[in-house]
């Protein structure tokens, strides 16, 4: 992408790159804007990610043969035999930690982070277009982007029926949900290329509309029906599907009441968030996953004869 190096007519522009770092374990986010690709400006953004949010034990990244569209200047870089690969192991290996190539030819083997760089690059190339952004400004939106990102619900905090929190990434970030301060959020803004804050705030808009849209096809999605699913119950918290909610903000609700339609299945349900209650078609309400959906989900088949 181009970064301006000021605002004005006639400013030149210069490359710059997003480094995004993935928790294996918690799935949490972090990305970083790079001036260049030398080994200083790596160290430079690992140093900003180590300083708040801790030093890895181990670090994987992509071997070179994995970068297939990716710039000549990255296959030289991660090469295991170039200089660059050499001096950033040295540098890792005097703080304790260790850097990990997956094997050549292998990119499933790095599936989590390649899901994050596609959450990111595929909606913030559309939503970028041709804009020029500076450093900062491109800054502030991949931190924001970030929170966006960090606030995807993953299952329910508790089983009391009275809780309507939802665990996300950032619990394990900060100890609570990342919830950027409140801004109104209107679907139809039009973008301003000459009131710069307004810009980065529709940018970051139209970042949340698509990628939220897409996560939420991902939890709802089912290619067949052939086979039996467990309907909604009384208790179960759901995300409501609402296209005017402001990012990083999931509604949750309990469900209240379940209405069933003439073939018996669940069909209309009665909802209940902490001031108010709704009655929602089952398609407009998605289900978070609980430990015992998980164990199910994992649970082996067993041939019977």
């Amino acid at each position: 992408m181009s970064i301006l190096f000021s605002r004005g007519r006639g400013a030149k522009t210069t490359k710059g790159y997003v480094a995004i770092f993935v928790c294996l374990v918690t799935r949490a986010v972090h990305i970083e804007v790079v001036s260049d690709l030398t080994t200083r400006a790596f160290l430079a953004a690992y140093s900003r990610f180590c300083a708040r949010r801790g030093r890895p034990s181990i670090v994987y990244s992509d071997n070179a043969t994995t970068f297939k569209g990716a710039a000549v200047e990255l296959k030289r870089l991660f090469e295991k035999s170039s200089s660059f690969s050499r001096r950033i192991q040295a540098q890792l290996s005097e703080q304790g930690t260790k850097w990990s190539f997956i094997p050549p030819r292998a990119p499933h083997f790095g599936g989590l982070w390649e899901a994050a760089v596609r959450s990111f690059k595929h909606h913030f190339r559309r939503v970028i277009g041709e804009t020029k952004l500076t450093f900062e400004e491109l800054a502030t939106l991949a931190a924001r982007i970030e929170a966006c990102l960090n606030s995807r619900p993953l299952r329910p905090l508790s089983s009391q029926p009275e809780d309507y929190a939802a665990l996300t990434p950032g619990h394990f970030l900060v100890g609570s949900a990342l919830l950027d301060y409140p801004e109104p959020f209107d679907e139809g803004e039009i973008l301003s290329l000459t009131d710069r804050w307004r810009l980065l705030h529709g940018l970051r808009d139209s970042f949340w509309r698509r990628w939220r849209k897409e996560v939420l096809s991902q939890m709802q999605q089912r290619n067949k029906w052939t086979d039996v699913r467990r309907s909604l119950k009384p208790g179960d918290m759901v995300i409501m599907r609402d296209e005017l909610c402001p990012p990083s903000t999931w509604p949750l609700a309990r469900v209240e009441k379940v209405h069933l339609g003439a073939d018996g299945l669940v069909r209309v349900a009665t909802i209940r968030t902490s001031d108010s209650r709704f009655t929602r078609p089952v398609v407009k309400l998605i289900k978070l996953p609980t430990d015992l959906d998980l164990k199910s989900d994992s649970r082996p088949e067993v041939e019977t004869s």
